[in-house]
């Protein structure tokens, strides 16, 4: 009987690590590749999120406006000042995000 008992505990005690392993909380990280965190005017800049570690999906937000949906992205900036870039990343059910300034100069 204790035999069987230890067992059943053994199956439910598996199930749950099981469980709390499938899935990890997603880490959010950026990375501007070549030109460091300050470009020029209408210079290309590459952007990636492979930093990041159990994510299955990413939403970047330039300034809170412009919206992708792939691990590494290019834009150009038409202003000079200050931009926002937010990365949000998730993984079944679980999210997080992270955020970078960068200074584009005229």
């Amino acid at each position: 009987m204790l035999k069987k008992i230890l067992s059943s505990l053994f199956v439910v005690a598996a199930f749950v690590l099981g469980m709390e392993s499938c899935g990890s909380k997603p880490y959010a990280c950026i990375e501007i590749e070549d030109n460091g965190d300050s470009v020029h005017v209408n210079q290309p800049i590459s952007i990636n999120g492979y930093c990041s570690s159990h994510a299955d999906q990413y939403n970047w937000q330039i300034n809170l406006d412009s919206v992708y949906f792939t691990p590494r992205i290019t834009l150009r900036f038409a202003t000079p000042g200050e931009q926002e870039i937010y990365l949000f990343v998730s993984n079944q059910g679980k999210s997080t995000s992270t955020i970078k300034k960068l200074t584009i100069y005229p």
